[in-house]
């Protein structure tokens, strides 16, 4: 390590849910290495939904986030360097990437040591800076590739997800209710960000009435703000050994849900990457969304790529290029892997 001294620590990094899971192994790394240390991070609301404040984080200075753009006014900007400044941070690490705006937070954060990625005009606000990746390049690595270049150690390079023991409750009292059993369940989440991005309903419904045909299997709907229409659509259409999870009010909920399951299936989803941190076996359906970017990580899951692969996607091409992925395609994946699964649990 090079810097064994360090007390105050400051990480930046803000986004969408599935950006925020992906950076939890970074951040597990980071208090890792530094067990002793006071970490705050600067984020968005959503953060503390996935670690919250003492669970690995100690403190969280929070800023607002619309889509993909930070609401916040340049006064309101200053202020929160303002009481950066005033906790006098060893060393900030900026996670964001190649972003101008993190890059001169962290410059203005006053901390000793200052890390990211070199970029052609900002990289004077870090003391170490290491180069951004060329070509497609997992979301997760960029980040502990920050760590690395400072020389802390990676033990575990999965993400993490904090799941309170009344989460847990929840999620054990619906399979209960319901006469569920984990290595029965395999979790759906048809919903997307965007309609371009979502697996077809009918091709849920076809692989469901598969699974349900051969292994007698229990299929589990999970859904986000203004999906119920579209999951309670699917679930009619398959018919029996199909649930609904109640409505969920945080990431943890949902969760606590996934954790139950023996598999999961989605497009590339905040969701997926849920599924990924708590470690339940996912097939993956992604169209333009390059493995190399955003594949689950670790070697218990599965990945299926549309066969229209194009260099650049109109979100017409990539609704075809997700049509185009075929039930029998992901059954033939999926009934696999649900075998193997079945065979390990033996």
């Amino acid at each position: 390590m090079l810097f064994p001294n360090v007390k105050k620590i400051l990480i930046l990094k803000w986004g969408a849910l599935g950006d925020l899971v992906m950076i939890t192994s970074s951040i597990k790394a980071v208090r890792e290495n530094f067990p002793n240390a006071e970490i705050t991070m600067f984020t968005n609301s959503i953060m503390k939904e996935i670690l919250p404040e003492g669970y690995l984080i100690d403190k969280y200075i929070l800023i607002k986030k619309s889509g993909r753009n930070v609401d916040e006014s340049l006064f309101k900007q200053m202020l929160l360097v303002m009481e950066l400044r005033r906790r006098e941070f060893d060393l900030a690490i900026d996670l964001k990437w190649i972003s101008e705006r993190a890059a001169v937070i962290t410059y203005l954060s006053g901390a000793k040591i200052r890390v990211g990625y070199w970029s052609k005009y900002f990289h004077r606000c870090y003391t170490h800076t290491l180069q951004y990746p060329k070509g497609p390049y997992h979301e997760l690595d960029r980040g502990l590739d920050v760590l690395k270049s400072i020389d802390l150690k990676i033990s575990d390079a999965n993400p993490v997800l904090f799941i309170s023991d009344e989460n847990k409750k929840l999620a054990d009292d619906f399979f209960r209710i319901h006469s569920l059993k984990k290595e029965d369940v395999i979790c759906l989440h048809p919903g997307a960000s965007k309609l371009n991005r979502a697996w077809p309903a009918e091709h849920y419904i076809g692989l469901s009435k598969k699974f349900i045909e051969k292994y007698n299997s229990k299929i589990l709907i999970t859904w986000g703000k203004n999906e119920f229409e579209l999951v309670n659509n699917i679930s009619k259409q398959i018919g029996k050994n199909v649930f609904i999870t109640p409505s969920t009010h945080t990431i943890a909920q949902l969760a606590a849900l996934i954790q139950n399951c023996g598999m999961y299936i989605s497009g590339c989803t905040g969701p997926m990457n849920v599924a990924n941190a708590v470690k339940t076996p996912i097939i993956a359906l992604l169209s333009a969304t390059d493995p190399l970017d955003w594949a689950p990580y670790g070697d218990i899951h599965r990945t299926i790529r549309t066969p229209l692969i194009r260099e650049t996607y109109t979100d017409e091409q990539e609704q075809e290029a997700m049509q185009a992925i075929t039930v029998d395609s992901v059954w033939e994946v999926a009934s696999k892997r649900w075998d193997e699964l079945k065979n390990d649990k033996l």
